[in-house]
């Protein structure tokens, strides 16, 4: 919990950054916020699967999302540190992410100058910043997805093999009985 919380300050700290136009690790801090979101709501789905209650895909993607939105809004994060979070949360939309994508800027290019255009100029960068920020979060929901989804396929594969491992010696000891059966029988 203390990972996701201080992840998620880094994160507000580099978004600041970025928006002001300084060189921002982002990118770093926004995977590292989904690390610490992803891993959470792995335990959460241990945890519940510990006391013998349904987990789905669905239940630990509910979880993912009201952690993500809890490190994110300032009440809501300190209920989450307090312990006292009761209520499932939305993370906000596309709007909260308004700005948070970086520039790429090369040594003597337009993009590097910075445009002096007034109002339009600041709006129109604006709207840009918005589409790639959307596009980029459309991309990392993508990403996380495929994630969950390859990590569910790997727990169904250790299951299934330690299925098939438990059948395989339950087998053996049925073999090994019989085989001490028949010995017993060609002696008596």
């Amino acid at each position: 919990m203390r990972a996701l919380l201080r992840s998620a300050e880094e994160l507000r700290k580099a978004q600041q950054r970025a928006l002001a136009g300084k060189d921002s690790d982002l990118q770093d801090r926004l995977a590292e916020q989904r690390r610490s979101v992803r891993a959470l709501a792995r335990l959460g789905r241990d945890i519940l699967a510990d006391e013998g209650r349904s987990v789905s895909d669905a239940i630990v993607e509910r979880i993912a999302k009201t952690l993500d939105a809890a490190a994110l809004d300032e009440g809501s994060r300190f209920l989450l540190r307090a312990g006292r979070l009761t209520d499932e949360l939305e993370p906000p939309g596309f709007e909260a992410l308004a700005g948070m994508a970086t520039a790429r800027r090369q040594k003597g290019s337009a993009a590097a100058k910075p445009k002096r255009g007034g109002l339009a100029e600041a709006r129109r960068r604006f709207q840009e910043a918005q589409r790639e920020a959307r596009e980029r979060a459309r991309e990392a929901v993508r990403e996380e997805r495929e994630a969950e989804r390859a990590e569910s396929e790997a727990d169904d594969a250790r299951h299934a093999a330690q299925a098939a491992r438990e059948r395989s010696d339950e087998a053996e000891r049925a073999l090994a009985e019989a085989e001490a059966a028949l010995r017993k029988a060609q002696r008596g």
